[in-house]
């Protein structure tokens, strides 16, 4: 009787020990989730500051350099399109590509004039959109990136994007003006542009499934175009 007692025992202790170990391990693989979550939000944050820096320098015309300060990422240009839609002229046509940074799943984006942190709905811009309105005047400023820009590559502790601007100002007599800023995040901008007095729609004017937010300038009013030609170069300590 003793015996099959004495071999329960060191089964159960055997048991206890393994369940032990899993509970061990699924704490460590939670832990090792948390962490990693948290870097990854810490980097969003980083290149969020980055672009915004970024994007204050290029509206200013400033030939500088701007620190991503992250653990690691990806950046990638994409191509995207930003259009001047006006009532009595042709809609006018802006290749104006942005970047993207991955890291670790979380999104930063510098597209169409603005800076974007985030995904799908849950996404919002982090600066302001890029069309105002003071008095009669309706003012648009738009980046966009050379031929020679680069295309992307990796992001790390010593990354900095480095830039030359040059920077054309037109203007378009009064008229009824909209402008459609191309968008992997449309919900971000319609809110954005709304927010700040905006009527929003959206359209797929090129058929590519990338829908642009459309924000029409209230009233007629005269249209300033700001275009800055970007040079970026990926410095990487």
């Amino acid at each position: 009787m003793s015996a099959k007692r004495g071999q329960a025992n060191v089964v159960g202790v055997a048991l206890l020990l393994g369940v032990g170990v899993v509970a061990i391990g699924l704490l460590t693989a939670s832990v090792g989730g948390l962490v990693d979550a948290q870097i990854a939000t810490a980097d969003a944050a980083a290149a969020a500051d980055g672009f915004s820096s970024l994007r204050d320098g290029v509206v200013a015309a400033a030939n500088d350099s701007y620190p991503i300060r992250v653990t690691d990422g990806d950046l990638s240009r994409v191509n995207r399109t930003v259009r001047i839609v006006s009532e009595t002229r042709p809609t006018e046509t802006y290749d104006a590509d942005g970047y993207v940074a991955d890291l670790g799943g979380q999104r930063v984006a510098f597209v169409g004039g603005a800076v974007v942190r985030g995904t799908g709905d849950a996404a919002s811009l982090v600066t302001p959109v890029p069309v105002s309105v003071a008095g009669d005047a309706a003012f648009l400023a738009l980046p966009v990136l050379t031929a020679n820009a680069t295309d992307g590559g990796g992001l790390g502790s010593g990354a900095a994007l480095r830039t030359r601007t040059t920077r054309t100002v037109t203007d378009r007599s009064a008229d009824g003006y909209a402008v459609a800023v191309e968008t992997a995040t449309p919900e971000a901008w319609e809110r954005a542009f709304e927010r700040r007095g905006f009527e929003t729609t959206r359209a797929d004017f090129d058929g590519d499934g990338t829908e642009s937010v459309v924000a029409a300038v209230p009233d007629e009013r005269t249209l300033t175009v700001a275009r800055y030609d970007v040079s970026v170069v990926v410095d990487r300590g």
